[in-house]
C-alpha cells in the first residue's frame, strides 16, 4: 500500500518560519517514513509562487521516489496569480482539479471555496460585506460569485468522480472545509458567525455523504483542533497546522515541526 501523508495551513511566513529548516525537517520525515506521496493543501505562503518554490525544493530534496504536490489556499491566491490561471495546469505539482491513483485508492484534489452557508445569525448577510471590505480574501479577484464560484469547484470535483471505477476507494484534499460540525458559534463574539461563512461549503459534504467511494475527505483553512470526525461511512480530517502569533496560538506543541508532525495526516 502506497503512503500518503497531508498537512494545511503551515503559514511559515506568517509564523517566520526559516525556509531551509522547514524543508529540511519535512523532506528527513518523508524519507524516514517512507512516505511515497506528501500532498500541501494550502496556505503555505501569502503569496503562490513561493508555495510553488517550496513544493518544488522539496522535490529536489526528496527524489522521484516520493511524489510532492500542492493545493493553493486562499493566502496563496491573494498575490501573483489570477482565478485564471488557478484554473490552470501551472506545474506538475499543482493538483487542483487533478487525480492521482494508487494501488485500489484515487486522490482527487481540488483548492474548493466558500458560500457562506457557514454563516449564522443575524451578521449573515453581512459576510460578503466582510469579505470584500476587511478579510484578507477581499484581495482575491474572480469574474463569478462566491455561490458560482463554489458550484464550479463541485462540478469539478464531480467530473472526476465520474471517471473512476465503482469499485475504488477515493481520498478528497481541498483547502477549504466541507462541513461546519467542528466550528465554533460563540453568542458573545457574534462576528465569528459572519467569519465562518468564508470557512468552506454544506455542499461539499452533501456530494460526499451520496458517494460510497469516498472514505476520507482531507482539509485545513479553519485552524481547529480537532479529532478524526466519522459522517455515514466517510471520515474527515482537519490537518492544518495554523498560527504561532501572541494574539493567535493555535498550536498545541512547542514547536513547529511537532505541530506539523501531530496533525499529519498519513494513511497508514
Amino acid at each position: 500500500m502506497s503512503r500518503i501523508a497531508i498537512s494545511s495551513d503551515n503559514h511559515l511566513d506568517v509564523n517566520r518560519l526559516e525556509r531551509q529548516m522547514v524543508l529540511n525537517q519535512q523532506a528527513e520525515y518523508l524519507i524516514n517514513h517512507k512516505i511515497d506521496v506528501y500532498i500541501m493543501a494550502g496556505d503555505w505562503y501569502n503569496y503562490f509562487e513561493k508555495t510553488l518554490r517550496f513544493a518544488e525544493n522539496l522535490q529536489n530534496i526528496v527524489g522521484p521516489s516520493i511524489l510532492i504536490r500542492f493545493l493553493a489556499g486562499n493566502h496563496e491566491m491573494g498575490h501573483g496569480v489570477s482565478f485564471d490561471e488557478l484554473e490552470q495546469d501551472l506545474s506538475p505539482l499543482y493538483f487542483h482539479n487533478k487525480s492521482l491513483k494508487l494501488d485500489d485508492l484515487t486522490l482527487i484534489g481540488n483548492n474548493g471555496w466558500y458560500d457562506y452557508s457557514f454563516a449564522q445569525g443575524p451578521q449573515k448577510e453581512q459576510a460578503e460585506q466582510f469579505k470584500n471590505g476587511f478579510y484578507y480574501d477581499g484581495l482575491i479577484k474572480q469574474s463569478m460569485s462566491d455561490f458560482e464560484r463554489t458550484t464550479f469547484s463541485i462540478n469539478q470535483i464531480k467530473s472526476q468522480l465520474k471517471s473512476i471505477e465503482d469499485e475504488e476507494k477515493v481520498l478528497m484534499v481541498q483547502h477549504f472545509a466541507p462541513h461546519n460540525l467542528d466550528l465554533i458559534y460563540p453568542a458573545d463574539f457574534p462576528k465569528w458567525q459572519m467569519i465562518n461563512g468564508v470557512m468552506g461549503s454544506k455542499r461539499y459534504m452533501n456530494l460526499y455523504q451520496n458517494d460510497s467511494r469516498i472514505k476520507q475527505v482531507v482539509y485545513g483553512h479553519a485552524h481547529l483542533n480537532v479529532p478524526t470526525r466519522e459522517i455515514t461511512t466517510t471520515k474527515y480530517y482537519n490537518v492544518s497546522v495554523g498560527y504561532r502569533r501572541s494574539k493567535a496560538n493555535e498550536w498545541t506543541e512547542k514547536t513547529f515541526f511537532e505541530n506539523w508532525s501531530k496533525k499529519l495526516f498519513q494513511n497508514c
